[in-house]
């Protein structure tokens, strides 16, 4: 009885294992995951199936195909060579932000495929040398920003069809070594110019100050010898306040005629000169 029992369950427990498995290959071969950051397109033999799958797990059926597309912002940093306005080899370092959209994927993935960001670095750099090439080299520094949000701007414009522009930065501008020695002299130049025109400047005001001073001098004198023409007993006091309260030792004659020189005399003996006068009558 127990042997019939056992070859009767022998099949069913064969085919219900069978249909398991069979569940189990039909439910992998029907599911898909899409990545954390990705977009799915949903394809079959080849051909773009409408609408596309948030990350996660999805059912699909067995002959569909799903690609992801990485939808996350990706930083790219590329180095080229641009031509300034005064034909100066400048090289600038940049980084670009970009991130592909939701409503773009599906197009995006028609017509350019997965390496869309190739399509997007030529653009970019176009873009960079065409307002690159508006400046003289000398300025490129000093207008950094300005140019940085031309270029942004414009790239906005030109790869609306393919990503979105997140961001864009120009990270360094270097120039040829020829080109920064010839910068440096003339910074130099410049220096030497200032400092000259400085000092020029300064000598300037300290001689109108000198001027001044001079003409503030000249005018007191005249004022002092009107008032001392004027009023002789201002000299006499001025001498008085400038004598230092010795007896003078010398003294100055003046002879009888006028074309006559003073002559310095010793005070005794310019007494006894004056005696000699006095006493009989002669010059």
């Amino acid at each position: 009885m127990a042997k019939y029992q056992t070859k009767n369950v022998t099949p069913t427990v064969i085919a219900g294992a069978m249909i398991l498995v069979a569940v189990v290959l039909g439910v992998a071969l029907c599911t898909r995951v899409v990545p954390v950051g990705h977009i799915g397109i949903v394809t079959s033999f080849g051909k773009i199936i409408n609408g596309t799958l948030d990350p996660g797990l999805h059912f699909v059926m067995p002959w569909h195909s799903v690609v992801p597309m990485d939808c996350r912002v990706q930083n790219t940093s590329e180095t080229t060579e641009c031509f300034s306005k005064d034909l100066q080899l400048v090289t600038v370092k940049i980084a670009v932000l970009t991130v592909l959209t939701k409503e773009k994927a599906t197009q995006v993935y028609s017509t350019v495929g997965l390496q869309y960001l190739e399509q997007v670095k030529p653009r970019v750099f176009e873009i960079l040398k065409q307002h690159v090439s508006r400046y003289e080299a000398e300025t490129l520094i000093e207008s950094r920003e300005k140019i940085r949000d031309e270029v942004f701007k414009a790239c906005q414009e030109r790869l609306s069809d393919i990503v979105g522009m997140q961001d864009f930065v120009v990270v360094n501008i270097d120039f040829s070594d020829e080109f920064q020695r010839a910068i440096e002299k003339k910074q130099v130049a410049l220096q030497d110019s200032l400092r000259a025109e400085n000092e020029l400047k300064k000598a300037k005001i300290e001689a109108e100050q000198a001027i001044e001073t001079a003409k503030g001098e000249a005018e007191a004198l005249k004022v002092r010898g009107e008032a001392l023409q004027a009023n002789p007993a201002v000299a006499q006091l001025e001498a008085i306040k400038k004598w230092d309260g010795k007896a003078p030792q010398t003294v100055v004659l003046q002879g009888s005629d006028a074309a006559d020189l003073p002559v310095v005399f010793p005070i005794r003996v310019s007494l006894q000169i004056v005696f000699c006068k006095e006493k009989f009558g002669f010059n």
